[in-house]
């Protein structure tokens, strides 16, 4: 039986607006609430930053894992 296809999704990151194929569910600040930043935005913004919190990682590549 072959392998689905692999779905390919799209997402912005909230700081800086370009797509990326990882992004992080993360609360920047608690009035926001929790948004997708790309891995550099998202270096930047948990340094010093009480009110950071990490909720999981996203991939733009959605598909069965293992080896064929």
């Amino acid at each position: 039986m072959p392998t689905p296809p692999h779905r390919q999704r799209e997402k912005a990151c909230a700081r800086c607006g370009q797509p990326s194929p990882v992004m992080y569910r993360v609360v920047r600040r608690e009035d926001e609430g929790w948004v997708f930043l790309c891995p550099p935005c998202r270096r930047t913004e948990a340094e010093d930053n009480p009110e950071y919190r990490y909720g999981g990682t996203w991939k733009a590549v959605k598909g069965r894992g293992g080896s064929a």
